[in-house]
């Protein structure tokens, strides 16, 4: 069995760029049962790791984080990234499952990414689902959605990625869920590289940038090369960024 773990960064279908993510492994027991070790050793056992967070002490258990994935077998990411300049959401005005365009939007890149993880790959033949739980439409019907246009998965669960045992620590699944959230919005990060900062509610985000730019030889120069997406290159590469663009054809 392949296991996925997903959640998004931004608004899918509403920011100007957004991005959906997928964690996944065939051996989760032993990776959630190391990342909590990691928290334990970094002091952070009952914080939230969140990419979007302003809580500095969260820098030093982050990049652990990454050094894990970066130099441990068998754990994968992979992550789409939507520029709402080249979506056209009309495509998504009709449909039998009375979302907007937005939810639409969102469950169709869901679906896009899921399709493009093969379980044979990985020498597995099915794929068991874990995606952050949300309020909103798109979301609920999402574990139906993704089932019906991807034949390879056997289940898809909605998970509270704040879900604590009673000690107050979070839960294996929740630990890989915000790890998700966590790489989803970093990466999204330097694919946006060109986008001015205008507040100052975006200027935490530069040290997580700082934090991977550290640990990542060569990353920053990958940046600079496009100006619309971002292809990482360098040792234990696991990371695999996706844009699409509207196709124009010559009249």
């Amino acid at each position: 069995m392949l296991y996925l773990y997903g959640d998004e960064s931004n608004t899918p279908g509403a920011d100007k760029i957004w991005a959906v993510g997928f964690l996944f492994t065939t051996t989760p027991t032993i990776h959630m049962q190391n990342i909590q070790k990691i928290r334990k050793e970094c002091g952070y056992e009952k914080r939230e790791l969140k990419y979007s967070s302003t809580d500095y002490s969260q820098i030093l258990y982050a990049v652990r984080l990454i050094d894990y994935f970066l130099l441990t077998e068998d754990i994968y990411f992979k992550i789409l990234i939507k520029d709402n300049l080249f979506s056209n959401k009309d495509y998504f005005e009709d449909n039998h499952y009375g979302l907007d365009k937005k939810d639409m939007a969102y469950v169709s890149a869901y679906a896009e990414l899921c399709r493009s993880i093969s379980p044979e790959k990985y020498e597995q033949h099915k794929k068991l689902l874990n995606i952050d739980d949300k309020g909103f439409q798109g979301n609920v019907i999402l574990p139906t959605f993704l089932k019906q246009k991807d034949t390879t998965i056997v289940q898809v669960y909605r998970r509270d990625s704040k879900n604590r045992a009673k000690n107050g620590e979070f839960t294996g699944v929740s630990n890989m869920i915000q790890a998700t959230d966590f790489l989803t919005g970093l990466i999204l990060s330097f694919a946006d590289v060109h986008r001015k900062i205008l507040t100052g509610a975006e200027k935490h985000k530069n040290i997580y940038r700082k934090a991977l730019l550290s640990k990542c030889p060569g990353i920053a120069e990958k940046c600079k090369m496009k100006a619309n997406y971002y292809w990482p290159s360098f040792e234990y590469q696991k990371i695999n960024v996706f844009y699409w663009k509207k196709i124009c054809l010559a009249k």
